[in-house]
């Protein structure tokens, strides 16, 4: 009973391979030829998708045969200087079907076109704009970010170059960091543009928070010539966050509390509310203590 199942399927087997089919195959490309003086900015891809129609067993042939050979694209037969080459499924069909056998037809490419962009060396120097969203663990900020280098070569047409001010990474996403952190990023793609390097790095510095305390002297401005104010206390505490590569750095002189005659004309209750004028970078988490101050306005006699 086995036997006779195993001849029927056999014997359906070889029928079936004398039908006719359709079946996908991945072809490579290589363009070759390219002069020294040429730079291609834009690659063809690797490969295409062909469908081809056949009977069965010749199908097979090509499947475990080692596959459907390169399509090797000849630069100097398409290059007309106009920077761009669109190879379409006709060009292509062209250079398989001498591979095929003689029964095999082409249905279809996928894509139904390819091109590539070259040029003969024009380019220009722009700088790297990282696109990155940096979070550093809780008691950690981001002490620096440092790109090498900080700009490439660009080689595209004048109309493409044209475009550019910049060349953009790749985001780069990096959570809970806590020590210095390294990544290798590549760029945002251009078409008809190629860079040079094709990458940059990216060095995250981080710094460990901590907590430091000024004291700040409160200054006034715009008063009348005959008036001077009076505060108590003359001087309040300013506390902040700051990274340790900065804590020496970061003093009082960085610090400013201006109190204008407007802001005494509008207080309230006898009180003055304080507000830092300026806060220096690499500083975060300002508090003012006190906020709220007596104030006392004396009359300057002639």
């Amino acid at each position: 009973m086995l036997i006779c199942i195993a001849l029927a399927s056999l014997f359906w087997y070889i029928v079936a391979l004398g039908d006719e089919y359709e079946q996908d195959f991945h072809v490579k490309l290589s363009l070759r030829n390219v002069p020294e003086n040429v730079v291609v900015t834009t690659d063809l891809p690797s490969e295409v998708t062909v469908t081809l129609k056949d009977k069965g067993s010749r199908l097979l042939s090509y499947k475990y045969g080692g596959g459907l050979p390169t399509l090797n694209i000849d630069f100097r037969n398409y290059s007309q200087g106009s920077g761009h080459v669109t190879l379409h499924s006709s060009d292509l069909s062209k250079l398989l079907l001498p591979k095929l056998l003689p029964s095999t037809r082409i249905s279809a490419f996928k894509p139904e076109a390819v091109d590539y962009y070259y040029n003969y060396g024009l380019h220009t120097r722009l700088p790297i704009r990282l696109r990155a969203n940096l979070q550093p663990e809780k008691f950690y900020s981001v002490g620096g970010v440092r790109l090498t280098p900080d700009s490439v070569t660009v080689y595209a047409t004048q109309e493409v170059l044209d475009t550019m001010t910049a060349v953009y990474t790749d985001r780069l996403e990096i959570s809970g960091i806590s020590e210095r952190t390294v990544r290798r990023v590549g760029f945002v793609p251009v078409k008809g543009a190629k860079f040079e390097p094709a990458n940059v790095l990216v060095r995250v510095d981080i710094d460990q928070i901590t907590e430091k305390t000024v004291k700040v002297p409160v200054r006034w401005v715009n008063f009348p010539a005959s008036m001077v104010l009076r505060t108590f206390p003359s001087s309040v505490d300013v506390t902040f966050q700051v990274g340790m590569s900065l804590y020496k750095q970061i003093t009082s002189e960085d610090f400013v509390i201006v109190v204008n005659y407007d802001d005494v004309l509008q207080s309230a209750g006898g009180k003055l509310h304080l507000k830092l004028k300026s806060i220096p970078a690499g500083v975060t988490h300002v508090r003012i203590s006190p906020e709220d101050i007596d104030y006392l306005i004396e009359n300057v006699e002639d």
